[in-house]
């Protein structure tokens, strides 16, 4: 095992505060922290594009049952926000049983077409910082550490790294696709 230690800089409005973070890893465990984030430029960028102009490309739909750019930043954002809890979870309780939850519902009952989609992608940036931070500092056990997917069954902390990692790359996609008027 390598035991590496880097500081780590925040940035907060015009101050600038280093906070040395030791993170203990393998190089696994790396690669872990390094897909975590990966893809989240290109998901800034996709809202970029759809924000230029007057920002109707935010809200278009490519088809009647498809998500436009602005709805799948709020899943996303939803999305973050069920995975950091179940990323806590698995950290503070034995082996937790996740819930599955329905996207649809969660997309119709809290207004996925009518609010801001640049609130969502803030959400979604700060969750992922947040989420890396406690990620560097896990233990080799913490990152043992396992739960039950609702459905995949047993997973670990680098299962759900991956996890997510995937999540946000399909909806990335989604987001871009809708931009251009493909399904």
């Amino acid at each position: 095992m390598c035991v590496t230690s880097h500081t780590l800089t925040v940035m907060a409005d015009d101050m600038h505060v280093d906070s040395p973070v030791t993170i203990f890893a393998d190089d696994q465990r790396i690669e872990s922290l390094s897909i975590y984030t990966d893809r989240l430029d290109e998901l800034v960028d996709v809202f970029q594009d759809a924000s230029a102009d007057d920002g109707q490309l935010l809200d278009r739909r490519p088809a009647a049952d498809s998500w436009s750019v602005s709805e799948v930043l709020h899943h996303l954002a939803d999305a973050e926000m069920i995975q950091s809890v179940r990323l806590r979870e698995m950290l503070a309780v034995d082996r937790p049983v996740w819930s599955d939850w329905d996207e649809d519902s969660y997309a119709t009952a809290l207004g996925y077409d009518t609010r801001p989609a640049g609130d969502a992608l803030t959400l979604i940036l700060s969750i992922r910082n947040v989420n890396s931070r406690l990620l560097a500092i896990l233990s080799p056990e913490q990152w043992n550490r396992t739960a039950v997917h609702p459905v995949r069954g047993e997973v670990n902390v680098a299962d759900w790294v991956q996890i997510c990692h995937d999540h946000l790359a399909g909806h990335v996609l989604q987001a871009r696709r809708a931009i251009v008027g493909m399904i």
